[in-house]
């Protein structure tokens, strides 16, 4: 079978694909046959001359079982502890599976772990409550939109800080957009009252700017910025802390109901694999980004 491979100090042009052996079900496991696996930014840092397979979400068929839970012919998504999922069969723990909902698109069901479970995350360290306005920085990347489309199920009234090429979209959704740089301070003052929850997806400042708007710090939360985070005494809850395989399930549930929309910007087969880790570098696009591991271009 084909899987993508890394193994020297060239960044993403040192990414290639290689014929390795297909995998068998170990004990407690399942090999799954990958139709789908989301590109995370974090992967990108990642490309520091070990020797790994990368990528971690994925959606795929059962096709051989070591395990009880799965029977060959289930769909099913998650995400390996190990980076990799970019091959065309991966041996997984079926403690790290959910069932795909039939309604769910693949392309959806390979990107919901990484990303949205840090939305979620986010949410649940904030606790968004109906009338509250909630702020979120980056509201137009993966983390932030996936957030503010969940506070707003919550009842709450979301900000969110974005380009003003994005601001259509965000409104599109329910989100008040606010353009982010000099000036949103007085911004988002001018658009709330006040502020009662803030959820930073960017960085650079913006735990600063949460609290001169009196948000209280334990209504604070960001997906980056930890050092600050400790500094300041506020929360860094993320993917990790979302709620596991439960909350996962429920992500898959309100995606295949419409309730969640997960923007996919652009697909790429195994081949193009390059292409695609160069398009998650660029950050020009919303949405995320899919190879598709049974696609050899």
């Amino acid at each position: 079978m084909k899987a993508v491979r890394y193994d020297r100090f060239s960044g993403i042009d040192g990414i290639y694909l290689a014929d390795v052996p297909e995998p068998v079900a170990g004990p407690g496991e399942v090999v799954v046959r990958v139709e789908a696996g989301a590109l995370n930014p974090g992967a990108l840092s990642a490309l520091h001359g070990s020797s790994y397979t990368p990528g971690r979400d994925l959606a795929g068929e059962v096709v051989a079982v070591g395990a009880l839970g799965f029977t060959v012919g289930d769909a099913v998504l998650g995400r390996l502890q190990s980076w990799a999922a970019h091959a065309q069969f991966v041996a997984i723990p079926a403690a790290q599976l959910v069932r795909k909902p039939p309604a769910l698109p693949w392309d959806v069901a390979g990107s919901l772990h990484t990303t949205p479970m840090a939305g979620l995350g986010a949410i649940r360290a904030v606790e968004p409550r109906p009338g509250e306005t909630v702020v979120i920085s980056g509201a137009s990347g993966g983390v932030g939109f996936t957030a503010a489309q969940l506070a707003l199920r919550a009842g709450a009234t979301v900000i969110g800080l974005t380009s003003d090429a994005h601001a259509d979209l965000l409104r599109h959704h329910g989100i008040e957009p606010v353009r982010y740089g000099d000036g949103e301070l007085e911004r988002i003052r001018a658009t709330a009252d006040r502020v009662d929850a803030f959820i930073d997806t960017v960085g650079g400042g913006y735990l600063d700017l949460a609290i001169k708007l009196g948000v209280p710090a334990d209504r604070i939360n960001t997906v980056v910025d930890y050092r600050a985070a400790k500094e300041k005494g506020v929360k860094a809850l993320g993917t990790t802390d979302a709620g596991g395989l439960p909350a996962l399930a429920e992500l898959a549930a309100l995606a295949a109901a419409g309730d969640l929309y997960i923007p996919i910007a652009a697909t790429y087969p195994l081949t193009a694999v390059r292409d695609a880790y160069h398009a998650l570098a660029d950050r020009k696009a919303h949405g995320r980004i899919v190879l598709h591991p049974q696609e050899l271009g």
